[in-house]
C-alpha cells in the first residue's frame, strides 16, 4: 500500500516536472483513466488530475499497485533525460517516503523491501534468466502476505510451478497443462539427475525423496489453503505465519531448482 503523503510528494514533483498532456499520457499509457464522477481535492490542475488517474486504482490490489509503479518508473526516467531532477529534495522526500511503504527504487525498478523473507536471490535469478511470469507472482506474494495470505499462498505456488514448467520449455520436454505439483517435478527431477532412485548413496536417496515430499506437501497446501479452489463453510483460513512459511520454503525451492538447472 502507498500512503496519501508519499501520493502528494509525487503529484509535487508531478507539478514541477511535468505538463496536463504529459501527466494524461504517462497515465492513460499504463492503462490507468481518470475516476468518473470523482471530484479531486488537491490544489492545483496538475495535481488534481493525477489525484483523478489515481481515484481509479485500488491500491491494495498487487495489479493496480503495480500499474502505479510503472507510472513513478517512466517518470523518473522521462524526468531524468530532460531536467536535474536529481537535486530536488522533495525527490528525496518521496524515495523515504516509499521506503516508509515498503517499497525500494533500485535500478529504475520499483521492488518491495525483502527483508522478512529468506531467499531475496530469487529476484536475481528471475532478472538473470527473464523469468518474469515467476518473478510477478514472487512479488505478488511479498505484496500480499500480510494483507491477503490466501493469495500469497497462491501466488508462491504459482511461483514454483512457473519455474518447473519453464525448466521443462528450456530443456525442450513436453508436458500436460493439468500436470500437478508433484508429476511436474518428479518430471524434472529426473532431468536434471535429482530423482532419489537416480541415486544408490543412502543419504542422497532420503534428502531427495524429502525434498520430493515438500512439494507433494506444497500442493497440499494450495489445497488446504489458497484461493485457488472453492471453499466450504468450515474452510481453514491461513494466517501471515502461514503466508511467510509459504513464501520461503517456495522461494529457496525456487532457487534450488534454478541453480540445478544452471549446473547441468
Amino acid at each position: 500500500m502507498v500512503s496519501e503523503r508519499t501520493l502528494h510528494v509525487f503529484y509535487d514533483l508531478l507539478t514541477e516536472y511535468s505538463t496536463l498532456n504529459k501527466i494524461e499520457t504517462l497515465f492513460e499509457s499504463e492503462g490507468i483513466y481518470q475516476q468518473n464522477e470523482y471530484t479531486s481535492k488537491m490544489s492545483g490542475s496538475r495535481r488534481s488530475l493525477a489525484d483523478t488517474y489515481v481515484a481509479s486504482l485500488n491500491l491494495m490490489n498487487p495489479n493496480d499497485l503495480r500499474k502505479l509503479f510503472n507510472v513513478f518508473e517512466m517518470f523518473f526516467i522521462e524526468v531524468g533525460i530532460h531536467h536535474n531532477v536529481w537535486g530536488d529534495k522533495r525527490l528525496d522526500q518521496f524515495f523515504k517516503l516509499l521506503e516508509r511503504d515498503g517499497y525500494l527504487f533500485s535500478g529504475d525498478k520499483i521492488k518491495y523491501i525483502n527483508s522478512t523473507f529468506i531467499p531475496s536471490e530469487i529476484e536475481e535469478y528471475t532478472n538473470q534468466y527473464s523469468i518474469e511470469h515467476v518473478e510477478t507472482d514472487w512479488q505478488r506474494a511479498l505484496n500480499q502476505s500480510k494483507s491477503d495470505p490466501e493469495d500469497a499462498i497462491t501466488s508462491t505456488l504459482s511461483m514454483i510451478e512457473s519455474t518447473l514448467k519453464w525448466i521443462l520449455d528450456e530443456k525442450g520436454e513436453e508436458y500436460k497443462k493439468g500436470d500437478s505439483l508433484s508429476q511436474l517435478y518428479k518430471q524434472v527431477s529426473h532431468i536434471l539427475n535429482m530423482a532419489p532412485d537416480q541415486h544408490s548413496e543412502g543419504i542422497f536417496k532420503k534428502i531427495l525423496g524429502s525434498i520430493n515430499g515438500v512439494v507433494t506437501g506444497l500442493g497440499s497446501l494450495r489445497n488446504e489453503f489458497s484461493d485457488s479452489h472453492g471453499k466450504g463453510i468450515k474452510n481453514a483460513k491461513p494466517s501471515e505465519r502461514h503466508a511467510k512459511f509459504a513464501i520461503n520454503l517456495s522461494g529457496t525451492m525456487c532457487i534450488y531448482l534454478i541453480e540445478s538447472f544452471q549446473k547441468e
